[in-house]
């Protein structure tokens, strides 16, 4: 049993780990646009980037793809950075009004992006059984829950309580995210 808290454990502290905030912004951009009326949406666009992730995630794990983990860590940053972007050109249109088909295959293939990321986690445990990467997937999952709610929660202070207008929410959060990935595109450039 403990096996399962470790595994659970470092899936979870792996995405809230805040020496590398690539996850986490992934999913404040993702969902920078949507409100708790949306939570279907949120919902569904959660389970497809954990279903991308899952995907890669497994196929790397066990070696039945490979991937430069170089060029992964720079693509990570740059799905980040595209979600940013979209949402900005995005956003007279609204969360409603968004492509639905379009939006949930960027993030199926941002999930598959960021799952090549994990596999080069988990395999440095060292670790190939299905078990122990099922927990490991189980902990990002929990994570994720936890991001995405903080994330609905602040957004709803902010354009409720603080009258912040769902369009400059969804501007400052993808600038703030811009700005922070500047840096990691610059250490993670691979040209």
């Amino acid at each position: 049993m403990s096996d399962f808290w470790l595994y659970l454990n470092l899936g979870f502290n792996h995405v809230l780990d805040w020496g590398g905030p690539d996850h986490l912004l992934f999913l404040v951009v993702l969902v920078s646009v949507y409100e708790f009326a949306d939570w279907k949406k949120v919902v569904g666009l959660v389970t497809t980037f954990t279903l991308g992730h899952m995907i890669s995630l497994v196929a790397a794990t066990f070696g039945w793809v490979t991937v430069s983990p170089t060029a992964v860590e720079f693509l990570i940053p740059v799905t980040i950075l595209a979600t940013a972007i979209y949402h900005l050109l995005n956003t007279r249109k609204g969360a409603k009004e968004l492509s639905v088909y379009g939006t949930y295959i960027m993030t199926l293939f941002f999930g598959l992006i960021h799952g090549l990321g994990f596999a080069n986690f988990f395999r440095s445990l060292d670790e190939s059984a299905a078990l122990p990467l099922f927990e490991f997937a189980l902990g990002i999952e929990l994570a994720q829950l936890v991001i995405v709610l903080i994330a609905l929660v602040v957004g709803f202070v902010a354009k409720n309580i603080l009258k912040a207008s769902a369009r400059d929410w969804t501007i400052a959060l993808c600038c703030i995210a811009i700005g922070l990935l500047l840096p990691m595109l610059a250490d993670t450039w691979p040209f």
